[in-house]
């Protein structure tokens, strides 16, 4: 289904005006304010572009068209690299919102959460040391080798338990680690009404899932991906400070847990949870394989909604 304009900020349209190539501006559309504060940067890309052909438009004098050639030819081709430039930066835009379309689809019930000025900062300054090389290979320092849980006759869990003690990123990886200590520091605060994976934070007193005959003295806001893991993923140390704070605390890689679950995961998967009842582990298990396919895909997305 096509998309209307009430999602984009400041459309942009390129019209002919005699022997000059005029570049003229919409209205600003009524974009959702939800996308302007997820798809920030495109939408500011968007926005620039729009006060270049304004500034473009404002130098044809009215109902004047120049009979200097040379004038003619500089002025058309500024309108074509604003062109262009609009192309790219809606293009971007729209990559964006597909990449939140989807989430929203499959997290109807969810809100995208969006760093603070310091949250940003924070990160902003750690992934400011990365360089080119380690954005590029990102993923080798620890490749995925996780093994999801397969329970039956002669399979009594896995077989690997490399999520129970991630590699040490401090050794292999300094950068990567403080890429990862960044967003460690920078968790959002939830109100337990929020709804992470469709339901809403447990009350208190009720039955824990994860542990049979347990009830839960306290609720933790859970990365089903651990931060030390998500750093590593295939692209993810190209996304700007922002999108990685959003992928990082995005309603695919969020949950609710128990407090007591969340403390025996440590930095590792809470399907590798010692203790806990075979099923939900099998369950946290699928949810997690599913979590990964989704949170790529986001990572992909919005790295095509960046400028390169």
């Amino acid at each position: 289904m096509p998309r209307t304009s009430r999602w984009i900020a400041g459309t942009l349209t390129l019209v002919s005006l005699a022997s000059l190539v005029m570049v003229g501006a919409s209205p600003e559309a009524a974009t959702a304010d939800d996308y302007k504060e997820i798809c920030a940067g495109p939408v500011a890309e968007l926005k620039a572009v729009h006060e270049k052909i304004s500034a473009h438009n404002a130098r044809q004098a009215p109902g004047g068209v120049s009979t200097d050639a040379s004038a003619v030819a500089s002025y058309n081709a500024e309108a074509e690299t604003l062109r262009f430039q609009q192309n790219q930066a809606f293009a971007r835009l729209m990559a964006c919102e597909r990449a939140f379309d989807r989430m929203k689809a499959n997290h109807p019930l969810s809100t995208v959460v969006t760093p603070s000025p310091a949250d940003l900062s924070k990160i902003a300054a750690a992934v400011s040391r990365l360089t080119d090389e380690e954005k590029r290979a990102g993923a080798r320092w620890n490749p995925k080798t996780y093994d999801f849980l397969n329970y039956g006759t002669g399979k009594r869990g896995m077989t690997k338990r490399v999520d129970r003690a991630p590699a040490d990123l401090r050794k292999t990886s300094p950068t990567i680690y403080a890429v990862y200590k960044a967003l460690d520091k920078s968790r959002p605060r939830v109100p337990s009404t929020a709804y992470l994976q469709g339901v809403q934070a447990p009350k208190i007193g009720s039955s824990d899932p994860a542990y049979q005959g347990r009830r839960i003295n306290s609720v933790a806001f859970d990365h089903i991906i651990p931060l030390r893991r998500l750093v590593v993923l295939p692209n993810f140390p190209k996304l700007t400070p922002r999108n990685m704070y959003i992928v990082a605390n995005s309603p695919a890689n969020t949950q609710w847990l128990s407090g007591s679950a969340n403390s025996s995961k440590l930095s590792g998967s809470s399907a590798f949870i010692s203790g806990a009842d075979p099923a939900w582990i099998q369950a946290q298990a699928k949810l997690r394989e599913k979590t990964e396919m989704e949170v790529q895909e986001l990572i992909d997305a919005l790295l095509k909604s960046q400028r390169a």
